[in-house]
């Protein structure tokens, strides 16, 4: 079969025109791999708004196009006082002819080495932040990743507070791909904790990013923490886990979530309850705080309200907290299974208000480091003993002049205290404990560690020490009830409280009582004197 004069001439053509296309292509990526410095940076600078640092740069153009370099920073443009927005350690980039040549434009796989982010905060004083984060898009704008690897990356988000510490997400490792061509992106993330430590998986949705003003880049994802070892926090153990969703932008995010740590304990007490809180948190990094609105924890049959902030303060490491912590539906058994390592002494409704205090520092030791202030007040006290819920009823009765039998009913009491635990101890500066007829007062401390009294108080009773009993017991202690009449009627006993939680030390404080009798006999001359004068 002959071909017509025609057809040769077109098939020639034909021929040519491959040739030349042919030609056209090798030409022109070898001018491509010749220029690819150029190219990249020039990409970057449309993409990021920025100035462009690269250090080297490799490029293959055949069966697939092949990007390798090393060395990229990205400035923000007349801002030469800050580091990088974007660094890079080295990286790779794949992509096949075909997805170059339609748009968006698609990258087969980017794999990124040490990538370090560093966030500014604190918006230029002409920025606009409705028009920047509608006119200020970059970061990969036209073009789609297929798969994006990075290895090894850290987000840091500089307060604008200045001499406060920045915030820092260390980045073990993200996967992530586009899901519009505006270079809004698909993403699951393992972050590394170091306190408690532990892996924080994240999946969620990143960008499109703003070039103009990176601080305003969305996010937004669900989280979650699995199996974080307390105990590598001194003072308490347990193994925690966290779930929640975050959304917001990258200077200011909100998160929600909760907790639970079924074996929570203190080294204090010892006692492992189930620990369940949730939480809605604000992460403000332009102010450098971490501000908790509110936490709510509840254990047993308590729940405690906490809220403050976490902030850095200008100089130091490390963050300090500091909270409000409230209860109203609280039970002091509850409370004190954390602080006691014996079961709890006493029953009751307790209220709470209270200040919590954690230094900036290492605050590797909780328990020693942390400072609580405030007051509480216990309602329908009871003892879990028997024997000294007998004791209660007795002194109740006894101190009313009552010589009765005592009945099994528990006597109505309740306590109020102020105090304060800091360095391990928590201090009162007053403790009162009420039955009908007598009322307790003491000021004093108590060991956290070795759950031991220095503790001195007063007993006051309605009814003098004769009273308290009969026949010749009472006969003989009207000899002494001059020794501990209490000014208005009724009795006053100094005291003092030694010992441990298990074997407390009761002693009369006599040096107390003369005390106190001298100062009354100072202050009756002094009226005295004032009368006269008068």
């Amino acid at each position: 079969m002959t071909l017509s004069k025609r057809w040769k001439i077109a098939l020639g053509i034909l021929g040519g025109v491959v040739v030349a296309a042919s030609l056209a292509f090798v030409f022109g990526a070898r001018w491509a791999s010749r220029n690819a410095r150029e190219l990249v940076m020039k990409s970057l600078r449309e993409q990021f708004h920025g100035d462009v640092q690269l250090d080297s740069i490799e490029m293959k153009m055949f069966p697939t196009v092949q990007i390798a370099g090393a060395g990229v920073a990205i400035y923000l443009p007349g801002r030469d006082d800050l580091p990088p927005v974007i660094s890079i350690k080295s990286f790779t980039a794949q992509a096949g002819w075909l997805g170059l040549l339609r748009m968006p434009r698609h990258i087969s796989r980017l794999t990124l080495v040490g990538l370090q982010i560093t966030i500014p905060t604190g918006q230029p004083d002409d920025a606009d932040e409705s028009a920047a984060g509608a006119n200020s898009s970059g970061g990969f704008h036209g073009a789609i990743m297929d798969d994006m690897h990075v290895e090894n990356a850290t987000l840091t988000i500089m307060p604008k507070v200045a001499g406060k510490q920045p915030q820092v997400f260390d980045i073990e490792s993200m996967q992530a791909h586009s899901i519009s061509g505006d270079g809004k992106m698909a993403s699951h993330t393992t972050l590394r904790s170091s306190i408690p430590p532990g892996e924080i998986h994240s999946s969620g949705t990143f960008g499109p990013w703003n070039a103009d003003i990176p601080a305003l880049t969305p996010v937004t994802g669900d989280f979650s923490f699995p199996n974080a070892d307390l105990s590598t926090i001194k003072g308490i153990s347990g193994t925690l886990s966290a779930e929640g969703h975050y959304a917001g932008v990258l200077e200011k995010i909100a998160a929600d979530g909760s907790t639970d740590a079924p074996n929570f304990s203190t080294d204090s007490g010892g006692h492992a309850m189930d620990l369940a809180t949730t939480f809605h948190v604000i992460v403000d990094g332009a102010n450098g705080e971490t501000t908790l609105q509110p936490l709510s924890a509840h254990f047993g049959q308590t729940t405690l309200h906490a809220t403050g902030p976490i902030a850095g303060t200008p100089g130091q490491q490390g963050n300090a907290v500091s909270m409000d912590v409230n209860a109203t539906d609280a039970r002091i058994e509850d409370i004190l299974l954390l602080a006691v390592k014996d079961e709890p002494a006493m029953t009751g409704d307790v209220r709470l208000n209270t200040t919590l205090v954690l230094p900036a520092g290492a605050q590797t030791d909780v328990q020693n480091e942390m400072i609580l202030h405030g007051t509480f007040s216990v309602d329908k006290v009871v003892f879990t003993d028997h024997a000294v819920e007998k004791k209660v009823n007795t002194l109740s009765m006894r101190s009313q002049g009552n010589t009765g039998d005592v009945p099994d009913d528990n006597a109505a009491s309740e306590m109020q205290g102020t105090f304060q635990i800091q360095n391990g101890v928590m201090t009162f500066s007053e403790l009162k404990f009420n039955v009908p007829g007598a009322q307790v007062r003491m000021t004093g401390t108590f060991g956290l560690e070795h759950q031991d009294f220095d503790m001195r108080g007063t007993l006051d009773m309605d009814a003098s020490l004769s009273q308290t009993t009969t026949g010749v017991k009472s006969f003989l202690l009207r000899a002494v009830n001059p020794l501990f009449a209490k000014p208005g009627g009724g009795t006053r006993i100094f005291f003092r409280l030694g010992g441990t939680e298990k074997v407390p030390i009761y002693t009369l404080d006599i040096r107390h009582k003369t005390l106190e009798k001298t100062q009354n006999q100072n202050s009756g001359k002094n009226n005295t004197a004032d009368a006269r004068s008068n």
